[in-house]
């Protein structure tokens, strides 16, 4: 069953830290340097230099990216620039944007301290393969910090959603947070700390499995944790606040959750051709061309439209290569899925563009099998066109694959079956922000219940 525990959240003190929008930042794994050198600049207290703290010149044992960012951790509290509250609860959050159709959206969800399960249990499910790289490096810092910066990003099923419901009806009526993002998004955040509330949300959330939506690093990482300090804490029970992890939750029936396309750029990929690559490539897809012409707005436009358009009939994505003047659309040929070199033969699986794209071009095409595509500097990942074509066109890539979203009933079905997705197949948008709220593991402490 899930487990889910209100919890003290060690959050910025706004009397000390009035503009919350100097000191939050995205997740790690979607800042580039560039903005990890504006957050560094927006406030001396700015999370990012706990969550991806800059290498110095010369990295020791002693004084590292990892020590430093604990070191910061711990003088923030000590200084209370960070502060627990006093009492445990749930965190009701808010997140207004506009998607991608320039519609004005609120996502909604929940942060918690979710108890960590083995995938085996079948209780908490992921959807795709993880870097060896990422999980290495996260799990430096939760050793160096003693705590959860960044929240899991997960999703559980709920129709109704009923437990959204009672968790709006039973949060404070002040917020604890109310401000615009780095990134320009309205943000609010309330406590629920209504104990009767808390135990109707646990028992709600009780016989729910949750599919793990963004941040399958960092739920490897808190495995991987509780399995270190058990070792380390024979005699603590399952209680102990290391076998939780901070998870922000949100309903598979939110209208206001989104799932954007997350494109693949291919940095530099020795001798490779375009012509010759489309040559091999036709033995396994329809190609649409589409040149840049005099107009490279509408080039791209219809590119956008052609890909949506092909995705609605077949397995499809498109191409930009920087030695050609055009645009391609590629949908798998019949049969192919069944007498070609797909690897994937779950249903479940072979009718996902991002599958197919990973075994008949990276692999079978392209070579990149998956010790390559598990080098962090093989294969970049954007989830804006724009960006991505800019990117080829400038000549700083050599090549990109562009996608159609994911869809959630398909992240569901994938992970219902215990299969996984090739990495970074989705994009779920707006990322939950890192440093609105933190979970701090204390080996000492048992998780908070729904106090009286």
């Amino acid at each position: 069953m899930a487990v889910i525990a209100p919890f003290k959240a060690l959050r910025y003190d706004q009397d000390k830290i009035p503009s919350l929008n100097k000191v939050v930042t995205p997740p790690y794994d979607v800042i580039n340097a560039r903005q990890q050198d504006e957050f560094y600049q927006s406030h001396p207290h700015n999370i990012i230099r706990v969550e991806l703290n800059k290498p110095a010149e010369v990295e020791t044992v002693e004084d590292n990216i990892y020590t430093r960012a604990g070191a910061h951790l711990r003088d923030w509290m000590a200084k209370g620039i960070l502060a627990r509250d006093p009492k445990p609860a749930l965190y009701l959050s808010e997140t207004t944007y506009v998607d991608s159709d320039g519609q004005t959206r609120v996502r909604k969800g929940f942060f918690t301290a979710l108890k960590v399960e083995d995938y085996s249990s079948g209780v908490i499910l992921p959807h795709e393969k993880t870097f060896t790289g990422h999980k290495e490096d996260r799990f430096k810092l939760t050793k160096a910090t003693g705590a959860n910066v960044s929240p899991i990003f997960a999703l559980y099923p709920d129709g109704e959603n009923e437990v959204h419901t009672l968790l709006e009806q039973a949060r404070r009526p002040l917020a604890l947070a109310d401000f615009v993002d780095p990134m320009g998004l309205p943000q609010r955040l309330y406590a629920v700390d209504d104990p009767e509330a808390c135990r109707q949300a646990q028992r709600l959330m009780a016989d729910k499995k949750i599919f793990i939506a963004d941040g399958h690093h960092r739920y490897e990482t808190g495995l991987n944790y509780r399995n270190h300090l058990r070792g380390l804490y024979p005699g603590r029970g399952d209680k102990a606040t290391f076998n939780y992890v901070l998870t922000y939750l949100c309903s598979m029936s939110d209208p206001g959750l989104t799932v954007f396309p997350c494109h693949r750029v291919v940095p530099y990929r020795e001798g490779f051709d375009a012509k010759d690559f489309l040559v091999m490539a036709r033995r396994y897809f329809n190609v649409e061309e589409i040149p840049y012409g005099d107009d490279q707005a509408k080039a791209r436009q219809r590119l956008a439209d052609s890909l949506a358009k092909a995705g609605l009939k077949r397995p499809s994505f498109g191409m930009a290569s920087m030695d050609s003047q055009s645009f391609y659309v590629l949908s798998l040929k019949v049969g192919v899925r069944r007498t070609g070199p797909m690897q994937a033969t779950e249903p479940a699986l072979k009718d996902l563009d991002v599958m197919v794209l990973n075994d008949v071009v990276l692999d079978h095409i392209l070579g990149l099998d998956n010790n390559a595509t598990d080098q962090l500097h093989t294969i970049k990942y954007l989830s804006r066109l724009d960006e991505v074509v800019d990117e080829v066109q400038a000549g700083q890539s050599r090549l990109a694959f562009l996608m159609n979203p994911t869809k959630v009933s398909q992240v569901e079905a994938v992970a219902q079956q215990g299969l996984v997705m090739p990495r970074k197949s989705t994009y779920f948008y707006p990322k939950v922000l890192t440093g609105l709220v933190l979970h701090l593991i204390v080996p000492e402490e048992d998780a908070a219940g729904c106090q009286d």
